[in-house]
């Protein structure tokens, strides 16, 4: 293959689900002016680390834990949109 273009490009769109979803349609319009067409796509949740969860627990022993687990179980990290186009070709 001799093409000056890379045969595959893999975005990722961080943020909650609602914001990469947007953000993902206008890239794919603009991607597909340019012969690229999504092929896959997957959304991975954010998630807390486990150092953070450990240091919520240790602080319930002085009462602010409870405030920062409860704000962990309510509120969620953003995640991430990963997809993947390929090169079709340049539509004509």
């Amino acid at each position: 293959m001799t093409s000056q273009y890379p045969p595959i490009i893999v975005r990722t769109y961080p943020g909650h689900f609602e914001q990469t979803s947007v953000a993902y349609q206008l890239d794919a319009n603009h991607m597909a002016q340019g012969g690229y067409f999504p092929i896959a796509q997957s959304y991975e949740p954010g998630n807390w680390t486990g150092a953070l969860v450990l240091v919520s627990l240790l602080l319930c022993l002085i009462a602010i834990g409870f405030a920062l687990l409860l704000y962990m179980l309510v509120i969620r990290p953003p995640g991430a949109l990963v997809v993947t186009y390929q090169f079709r070709g340049p539509m004509a």
